[in-house]
């Protein structure tokens, strides 16, 4: 689990440096935006960066890694441990003629998945008259296809905040005995743009 950790941090190191080199003053127009998605922190305890590179015409590149990821909100409160990492990719489409990257906006995804999840469940049986403890692990790993909606709030041109909610489905070999092919994310993402 450090190895991914690692990467990212190091991707998010280069693109901050990358960036800082080619905006230099706060009148240069900001191309770039760095968020989490603090809603899967707190529900899934997934941890999520994503990095958006901001084009013209109102549109960007969605990039986004998931660590400790779940599918859905699956079995969120009774996850043991997760190894599940998600690539996230997305173009987004603001439809707003006077925001800058801001306002309502409609995305396609693709997201690739690895890893397992391990669950612990109680239940009680009654020929033992007592309370069992149960430990499931299943894969979610998968590549599924998709789209969400969303609106972003930008506050002094810098700090930003998203509302949205995404539905894709699985493409690929998947648990379908435990787990649907469709599945639901929503997200509060909190972003800084440079």
């Amino acid at each position: 689990m450090k190895k991914p950790f690692l990467i990212v941090v190091l991707m998010l190191i280069s693109v901050f440096s990358i960036n800082a080199q080619e905006i230099s003053d706060n009148d240069s127009p900001k191309n770039s935006e760095i968020s989490t998605n603090l809603l899967d922190l707190v529900v899934a305890g997934t941890l999520n960066v994503n990095y958006e590179r901001l084009f013209e015409q109102n549109q960007s590149l969605y990039l986004g890694v998931n660590l400790f990821d779940t599918y859905g909100y699956y079995d969120a409160g009774y996850i043991e441990k997760s190894s599940a990492i998600t690539l996230n990719a997305a173009y987004l489409i603001y439809f707003s003629k006077e925001k800058n990257h801001a306002g309502f906006f409609f995305y396609p995804q693709l997201k690739l998945r690895t890893g397992e999840i391990t669950t612990r469940d109680y239940y009680y049986d009654n020929e033992i008259d007592s309370t069992v403890e149960d430990e499931f692990t299943y894969d979610v790993g998968g590549f599924s296809a998709g789209f969400g909606i969303g609106h972003k709030w930008i506050f002094s041109n810098k700090f930003t905040l998203t509302l949205k909610g995404d539905i894709a489905r699985n493409l690929g070999n998947f648990d379908t005995d435990y787990l649907e092919n469709i599945e639901l994310r929503f997200g509060v993402n909190f972003g800084y743009r440079f």
